[in-house]
This record gives C-alpha cells, structure tokens and sequence, in this order.
C-alpha cells in the first residue's frame, strides 16, 4: 500500500475542501496553516487544478443563477489573492504519468455512480506525489483509494485537518 500519514516535515498541498474552508476563513484552517508555516518555513501550496475547482465552482454557482455576479467577482478576488499567497503546482508530465497508471486501475472499484467523482481527487493526488507533497484534506476516502493504487515506489502522505 502506498499510503500514509503526513511526517511534520511533509510538504502538504491543500485539497479543494481545506482551500474552500481557507478561503472562508475558518479557524480550524487559519490554525493548521500558521502551524504549518512556522513548521516548514513555507507558504500553502496548492496543486492548479485545485483552483480549477475553485473557480469552477464559482463559475457553475453564477450560471445556475445561485450567486450574483458581484459575488462572484469577490470570490474569483479571493481565489486570486489566496493563489498569490499560496506555492501553486502545475500538473506537468510526471503527474500525468501518475494520474494515467492510477485512472484505469481506480475507475474498475467504484460503483457507477461515483465513477465520475474521483478525477479531480486524482488530479490533485498526482500533482502531490509528483512534486514530493502530501494533502491536507477532510475527506481521505478518496485519496486513499487513489494512493493505495500508486505504483510501489511513489507514497501519498496525509494531514486529516478536522474542523
């Protein structure tokens, strides 16, 4: 199995569920990156596809008429302003790599339903791994899944941060 837990010392991108929390300034957040950066000397990082979803959802929210455009514009400020803030990963070859050997090994283990759920748990787990980083998430199932599938040399490390 190619998973385990974060070491003090792992460098951690931060899944969309940590970022959309930062994002709305949660406590439990705005805690685990101070220690985070007081640990490592370093800011948060985020995988690029991880503000892909940020803004996508943005973008679906102002299509579906659920926000206005002006909020909309203070959430892509804010996107903006955290991605400044923020170390942000590519998702260049060697991700690809990953992402390829992992899909069609995953996409056999969910039910037909959720088939369609884990590309963008993969995209920032391959983005991770690649570039020798960990994630901070809420939500482990899913990387769990996608670690356990990595070929015997790569690990995917995790931080639970609990709100």
């Amino acid at each position: 199995m190619a998973i385990g837990p974060a070491l003090p010392e792992t460098s951690l991108v931060l899944d969309n569920n940590i970022f959309t929390h930062w994002r709305n300034g949660q406590h439990y957040v705005l805690r685990e990156i101070a220690a985070y950066q007081i640990r490592l000397k370093l800011p948060p990082t985020l995988a690029s596809f991880t503000i892909f979803e940020a803004l996508y959802g943005i973008e679906d929210s102002l299509v579906k008429g659920q926000i206005s455009e002006e909020k909309a514009e203070q959430y892509r400020d804010r996107v903006k302003t955290l991605s400044r803030e923020s170390i942000v990963l590519g998702f260049n070859e060697a991700a690809a790599a990953i992402a390829a050997y992992v899909f069609p090994r995953l996409i056999p283990r969910l039910s037909k339903k959720k088939r369609k759920a884990p590309w963008h748990d993969l995209f920032i787990a391959a983005t991770a791994v690649a570039n020798g980083h960990g994630i901070a998430t809420l939500d482990r199932q899913d990387f769990e899944l996608i670690g356990s599938l990595l070929p015997n040399d790569l690990i995917l490390r995790f931080a639970n941060w609990k709100s």
